[in-house]
């Protein structure tokens, strides 16, 4: 079997690292697997994926906005006699969607990763997303709230759907339950609208000066995050690291992580924090707070002092302690071979 996966960038994002481990374990499990990418402008993974012997096509217009990404798509397609040609995030979506009338043989596939996006703040999207949808055969969310939003909007039949949790290399992060050391906090994600920096930022501002935060992330949010923890005076309190593919031993270097965002179809980052047994705090939004519930703390979104209250939670040894061990017997349920297994069941309509 010969599978394409095609995704809009390689930007640092949840779909871009979920794939960067998908793909290789694919591979392991005897899979032929391939990558079309459709922008490589603000890459940060290239590398990474080559690293890991993934093949990459891009198309020469290497434009994700570019209708000419329609016809060069179904070459590539064609070309590579794909069985299954596997879509994520929305231009690839798009411009698939209508390939596939020239390329027509392979089996189409989606994955949707997000519970929110900024198309479904307008109803004159929900038609082009009636449209886009129609044409794969099957679309996989991340988490039942993804399944659910996504029929909401868009109508589509339960029976298209398949829902398959997100994974990662546990073995890059697998840690043991630990004591706590001191009082740095993390947080990994893109500065992002989807993400709620801010909220951490004003948090640090009501904790003692001993605690610190690390920012391990780029994006379009950045400059305005950095402007509040100036108007904070925050400034020696707070490190703006920006991308690092150094993840797992930046946790084991600190003490909490964080992961505050305004909507989520999953949460990856959480779940290497679990994994490398960094207690996490995380927003109580839906697909983040399935993933974490039980095995970390949770905060309402925006509320500053209920987050202040669950980081000094923390400051309770036995409690850190127990948190840590529970993070990492949860991660244990998301490795990525589960994922992938399931992933390749699906191709051939198990």
């Amino acid at each position: 079997m010969k599978i394409l996966h095609v995704i809009t960038s390689l930007e640092l994002g949840g779909a871009e690292k979920l794939l960067l481990d998908l793909i290789p374990a694919q591979k392991k499990q005897g899979i032929d697997v391939e990558l079309l990418v459709l922008d490589l402008n603000g890459e940060v993974f290239l590398d990474e994926y080559k690293k890991r012997g993934i093949k990459i096509h891009v198309p020469e217009v290497n434009n994700k906005k570019s209708y000419k990404n329609i016809f060069q798509i179904a070459k590539i397609i064609k070309e590579g006699k794909y069985d299954v040609v596997h879509t994520h995030l929305v231009h690839s979506q798009i411009w698939v969607s209508l390939a596939r009338y020239i390329a027509k043989e392979p089996i189409y596939m989606t994955t949707e990763h997000s519970t929110h996006n900024r198309r479904r703040e307008s109803s004159i999207f929900k038609i082009l997303d009636k449209f886009i949808y129609s044409a794969y055969e099957k679309i996989i969310t991340i988490s039942e709230a993804t399944a659910r939003e996504l029929i909401n909007w868009t109508g589509v039949s339960l029976k298209k759907i398949e829902i398959v949790s997100n994974g990662v290399s546990l073995r890059s992060f697998m840690g043991k339950a630990r004591e706590r050391k001191g009082n740095k906090i993390i947080m990994v994600s893109r500065f992002h609208k989807s993400k709620d920096h801010i909220t951490v930022l004003r948090a640090l501002a009501k904790l003692p000066k001993e605690y610190t935060v690390t920012f391990v992330g780029e994006g379009e949010t950045e400059e305005s995050v950095k402007r509040e923890a100036l108007m904070l005076n925050l400034g020696d309190r707070v490190q703006f690291l920006g991308y690092s593919n150094s993840v797992a031993a930046l946790l084991k270097r600190h003490d909490i992580a964080i992961q505050s965002s305004n909507f989520e179809g999953f949460g990856i980052s959480a779940l290497e924090a679990m994994a490398s047994g960094t207690p996490i705090i995380a927003t109580n939004v839906e697909g983040l707070a399935n993933v974490v519930d039980g095995a970390g703390l949770l905060f309402e979104l925006g509320n500053v002092q209920d987050l202040v209250d669950k980081i000094r939670l923390l400051e309770d040894p036995s409690f850190y302690f127990q948190k840590s061990k529970d993070g990492i017997k949860n991660s244990l349920k998301y490795s990525i071979e589960t994922t992938a297994k399931k992933y390749i069941e699906i191709y051939k309509g198990e």
